[in-house]
């Protein structure tokens, strides 16, 4: 029987984290070892060292935080959404859907955004450094109210 307070729920949230980790930590790689050369020929390749550290330093802390969640246990997170948001995503093909909650960042499907309120109970499980939803639910009603 479905529980009606899990709107939503990814079965897929491991391979997830597996397909981050293989996609995020070949192109960190690349770029860092890209941008330690181009240092050694500064100033005349101050262009190349600006461009490869803004693509390479985030893509590397991503790809840490995605081999960091290979190894971990997923974690629960009870809170109010603080906020709720939509962007578009990369070169504006398509949009995504953020959500709030104690000061962590979260990807939400565009559902479970047009259900939630800024304000309302969640509890996330989820994995702990790059924040992969595994099940997003309203806390079940209090029985003695």
């Amino acid at each position: 029987m479905l529980d009606p307070n899990v709107l939503e729920q990814r079965d897929n949230s491991r391979t997830a984290v597996v397909m981050r980790a293989l996609l995020l930590t070949p192109v960190a790689a690349v770029m860092l070892g890209l941008l330690a050369f181009s240092i050694t020929f500064l100033p005349s390749s101050f262009v190349a060292v600006t461009i490869l550290t803004l693509g390479g330093i985030p893509a590397a802390i991503e790809a840490v935080n995605a081999l960091r969640d290979l190894r971990a246990t997923p974690k629960e997170t009870r809170g109010q959404v603080e906020r709720l948001w939509t962007k578009a995503r990369y070169l504006f093909v398509g949009r995504v859907d953020y959500m709030l909650v104690n000061r962590k960042l979260f990807e939400v499907n565009a559902i479970t955004r047009a259900e939630l309120q800024v304000g309302d109970e969640v509890v996330i499980q989820h994995w702990p450094h790059t924040h992969i939803v595994i099940s997003l639910a309203r806390p079940p009603a209090d029985p003695r109210r």
